[in-house]
């Protein structure tokens, strides 16, 4: 690792090399992300819902309050809204468009990782980080989500590296104080920040900053105690401790900062607070902040290992060589084994990471995209392990090699598994798609194969296996799975064949607002004169009813309602129904009356 730790002058990615470097990772990074862009249906509930909002504010021009279907929505603040909403005026109201800003901040977020890896290592570790990064599982799901986490990550990783990079490659004596961010430096990650905190809320300021302050305080603890008088160790750091605080607020520039996250957060916060007289602000602070932090919502639970272990999946491949990663990483900042600036950078990256899995850890609701924030420094932390490892005579852990290719090919295998397994619940014709599989089973075979006399093309070929099975796993692998979500198709063509209003019944799906191509009109479950009357006084409308609630709503229906159509929604075990009044003749034919 030593030997890999250039000094900051030769790491600067500004050589012709380096360019190329640059477009080789952009241009792989690309082709993988593309490969992904296959004609799915919007997935769960999250991306529908979303993607009504942003396609609302497209169509209204009214681009402060976010509404769903009509009514306020309060779960999330406004960028990813806007940022879709902007693709939508330019593409239409499609998947694509909904999905296209993702793929672009994870593209900003691989540049910034090759940055970092070429100013604190070298251009192999920073295309490696890279690469990595966007060659793991979750990071190819969230990439080509419509919803804000792949904003965030690029926005919270510009941030830290930027503020980070000033104190790792100033130019002040090491026993000094810490470099301190120019105003304008400072005043462009405040800005970043900002624009985190209307992308996610309060976590893009204070997320990165739980990573950077302490950080910033042990590495000057660390040029403190390094010119420190000799005397018992303990008694030097707390002498030197608030000291190094110091030196940390000062080199952080916090007023700067924040003032400058106010400047590009505080005018959406406050209109949109002035326009709904409070009530957004209400709901998302307190139920969708205090609430999640204090109590599990909507079933989303689990323990204190929920993050780490799900971040073994979600960061898969590279999650084969992450704990070995954490081990060696941590070992050499304690032990002292590589050079102090090599050992800060380390730090960092552990920081980063602790501070993201910890923090959401400790947070009642879970779900594995919450710690997507770490997963930058995981990658670039893997990366410079790894690269360090192909450089040394020989493999230094080659147990921990063994363990980790024999892990990508369970991986491979696992995977295959899951989708058999879930065609026999709900994902039904989908078997084909478990080919997927077999590609970190013949990476791994490669891998082996070539690890001993050749370490970087082991290396390239594990980095061209995660390339390959991120982009077939969230294209077309997504794109076969897709078939069995039948929802969004059977929607589409009644919002095409009605000629007026969609209602639903006992059905809360967003699939079926965003599909249906405008509002539809809820009925609450229990009011079954309304839906009737829905259906008697629109004339060529269609009602949505889940099968086992047909029979509560039977003796209310019109004497000529008809059913029109039905399927069978992804994961549920019952059809949905839709009725009409009165039945087209196209349809006649088909149709079954639902009032006896």
């Amino acid at each position: 690792m030593t030997a890999t730790i250039p000094c900051p002058a030769a790491s600067a990615a500004t050589s012709r090399d380096a360019r190329r470097t640059l477009a080789l990772v952009l241009a792989a990074a690309t082709l993988t992300l593309a490969v992904g862009y296959a004609p799915v249906p919007l997935w769960d509930e999250d991306e529908p819902r979303f993607a009504v909002i942003a396609r609302t504010m497209a169509e209204t021009g009214d681009w402060i309050v976010p509404l769903y279907n009509g009514t306020l929505a309060v779960d999330k603040p406004v960028l990813m809204h806007w940022c879709m909403a902007a693709a939508m005026t330019i593409l239409g109201p499609t998947e694509f468009a909904a999905r296209v800003p993702s793929m672009l901040a994870a593209l900003a977020t691989a540049l910034v990782l090759f940055r970092a890896g070429c100013r604190w290592f070298d251009q192999t570790t920073g295309a490696f980080g890279a690469l990595a990064f966007v060659g793991c599982l979750l990071v190819g799901i969230e990439s080509h989500a419509a919803t804000p986490d792949a904003i965030l990550v690029a926005l919270t990783a510009w941030a830290t590296v930027l503020a980070a990079e000033v104190i790792l490659d100033g130019r002040t004596p090491p026993a000094g104080p810490l470099p301190r961010l120019s105003i304008g430096r400072a005043a462009g990650v405040g800005l970043l920040l900002g624009i985190a905190v209307v992308c996610k809320g309060p976590i893009g300021f204070v997320g990165p900053l739980a990573v950077l302050v302490p950080w910033a305080w042990w590495v000057a603890l660390e040029r403190r105690l390094s010119t420190a008088a000799p005397g018992p160790r303990g008694r030097r750091i707390v002498q030197a401790s608030l000291p190094a605080a110091v030196d940390a607020v000062r080199s952080l520039r916090p007023t700067v900062l924040t003032l400058a996250m106010l400047a590009a957060a505080a005018p959406w916060y406050v209109a949109v607070t002035i326009r709904t007289d409070g009530e957004w602000l209400r709901g998302f602070l307190l139920v969708h902040n205090v609430g999640r932090f204090m109590a599990p919502m909507e079933r989303h639970g689990g323990g204190v290992l929920f993050h780490p272990l799900t971040m073994l999946v979600g960061f898969y491949p590279w999650s084969c060589f992450l704990p070995l990663a954490l081990v060696v990483a941590a070992w050499r900042v304690v032990r002292r084994t590589v050079p102090t600036r090599a050992a800060h950078v380390l730090g960092l990256l552990l920081a980063w990471l602790v501070v993201w899995v910890g923090g959401f850890s400790a947070a009642a609701t879970k779900l594995p995209n919450y710690v997507l924030p770490a997963y930058p420094a995981a990658a670039l932390l893997v990366a410079a392990i790894a690269v360090a490892a192909t450089r040394a005579p020989a493999w230094p852990h080659p147990r921990w090699l063994t363990a980790g290719l024999a892990s990508l090919a369970l991986g491979g295998i696992a995977t295959a598994a899951t989708i058999v397994v879930a065609a026999r619940f709900g994902l039904v014709g989908a078997e084909p798609a478990a080919l997927v599989g077999l590609v970190p089973l013949v990476g791994a075979a490669v891998c082996w194969r070539v690890a001993r006399d050749r370490p970087r093309a082991a290396l390239a070929a594990f980095a061209a296996t995660a390339l390959i099975y991120t982009g077939l796993a969230c294209g077309p692998t997504a794109a076969w799975l897709a078939r069995a979500n039948r929802l969004p198709a059977l929607v589409t063509d009644l919002a095409h064949d009605s000629s007026a209003d969609i209602a639903t019944y006992g059905i809360g799906s967003p699939n079926v607002v965003f599909y249906a191509g405008g509002r539809t009109v809820p009925v609450p479950e229990g009011r079954a004169a309304e839906a009737a009357a829905f259906l008697t006084s629109r004339p060529g409308s269609v009602l949505l009813v889940p099968e086992g609630r047909l029979a509560s709503i039977r003796a209310v229906l019109p004497e000529d309602a008809t059913e029109v159509a039905r399927t069978r929604p992804l994961f549920r075990t019952e059809d949905i129904v839709a009725i009409g009044v009165p039945p087209s003749a196209s349809r006649s034919a088909r149709r079954h009356d639902v009032t006896r």
